[in-house]
């Protein structure tokens, strides 16, 4: 069945997600998350870091900060646009007596015009700039294009005698003989006029639209915010078609394991859409949504019982390479669940919160006395005697 959330009495709303002045360099985040697991009783090199990232390459330099400050790979926890994988907590649990899960959506971040959602693939010929999140931007395309589309040919006009009027092509409106199964719908009970009896009824129609008059508080709405209506054809409602003024009934797009982000994402779409960085806004919401789904599998499960646990969620903000210097990232913190294996202490009984969860990790120090030195290790290991492998008898 399509996918609706028009008629909802109770509505679900995201928390702030503050990024100016949050985002930590990978090379100062990791170090500070390790110190940050030793602060809470962890054990030093019975840690086993988790990652919940999108499988881009530009997401290797985060694994690798992780690899260098927790001594080991770690263990993959996610799938593509930074879903959590639940059904993985058992055997993550079981390769190390504490555990580090690092959930994190991503997007790219141009510092020359404050842009997001694009970055440079150093691998492909020429200057390629391409979407920072190939998933992201695939589940968000279709709903985008139908929000583009509608734009353009939803129109406000006004008759000589100041009525204000809406026309609206039919294949946007959710009529009682003839609903809108798939597609965008448009909200008109917020636009426009009812009459006595409560019904909408349109003042006129041509072969694809209806025209209404709109209603008092929509006008003065627009009028709030300079607006000037135009007589005859009028114009386009363009950015005017807002959040509040449409959703989406539509079958989910995706037939691969990313319908799991399109789930996430469906219910916040009209959002994500008008957003001036739309793919910002899908990292951040599916980041905020996969964290308490996360917590809850956690919470219900037995896992990590007994065991000291951090999961901590963020945003990854990609930076391609800039001025002579190198690709890097940024996480900002989103949000934390702690556990401890000798009991929890109130104070982390709930979910440490984004301003909480920065001020606690700035506390932290920006050394790791006991990191990697990868270089040594690959030395090591390439020094190491070659062992003669055989099939069994």
């Amino acid at each position: 069945m399509p996918t609706s959330y028009h008629k909802l009495n109770i509505i679900r709303k995201l928390a702030p997600f503050r990024i100016d002045g949050r985002a930590i360099p990978y090379p100062e985040f990791a170090p500070k998350l390790y110190n940050l697991c030793m602060a809470l009783g962890f054990r030093k090199g019975l840690i086993m870091p988790s990652r919940a990232f999108c499988s881009d390459e530009n997401q290797g330099w985060p694994i690798i900060m992780l690899t260098k400050h927790f001594g080991t790979f770690p263990f993959n926890h996610g799938r593509v646009g930074g879903i959590v994988s639940t059904d993985r907590h058992g055997p993550h649990a079981n390769h190390g007596e504490d555990s580090v899960i690092v959930q994190a959506s991503h997007v790219g971040y141009d510092p020359r015009n404050g842009s997001y959602g694009k970055c440079t693939r150093p691998k492909r010929e020429g200057t390629c700039i391409s979407d920072s999140c190939g998933k992201i931007t695939h589940v968000i395309t279709p709903y985008l294009e139908e929000y583009l589309f509608a734009r353009n040919r939803i129109f406000l006009h006004c008759l000589d005698d100041g009525t204000c009027l809406l026309t609206v092509k039919n294949s946007f409106i959710d009529f009682d003989s003839h609903p809108v199964k798939n597609g965008m719908v448009v909200h008109l009970e917020n636009m426009v006029k009812r009459a006595e009896n409560g019904k909408i009824s349109p003042l006129s129609a041509i072969s694809t639209s209806q025209t209404y008059e709109v209603s008092e508080e929509f006008r003065k709405r627009l009028e709030a915010i300079g607006y000037t209506w135009k007589t005859g054809e009028g114009e386009s409602i363009g950015k005017h078609l807002t959040e509040d003024l449409f959703y989406f009934r539509e079958e989910l797009h995706e037939t691969d394991e990313s319908i799991l982000l399109e789930r996430n994402l469906i219910e916040f779409m009209p959002s994500i859409v008008t957003s001036r960085n739309p793919s910002l806004r899908a990292a951040k919401i599916n980041i905020q949504l996969e964290f308490a789904r996360t917590v809850e599998s956690i919470r219900r499960g037995d896992d990590y019982t007994g065991k000291n646990l951090l999961y901590i969620a963020g945003l990854n903000i990609d930076i391609s390479e800039y001025e002579g210097y190198p690709a890097t990232t940024y996480f900002v913190p989103w949000a934390a669940h702690i556990q401890l294996k000798d009991g929890t202490p109130e104070k982390y009984q709930k979910p440490l919160e984004q301003e909480r969860l920065f001020a606690f990790l700035m506390e932290q120090d920006s050394y790791n006395p006991d990191q990697v030195e990868l270089k040594e290790e690959i030395s090591r290991m390439m020094s190491s005697p070659r062992f003669d492998i055989r099939s069994p008898h």
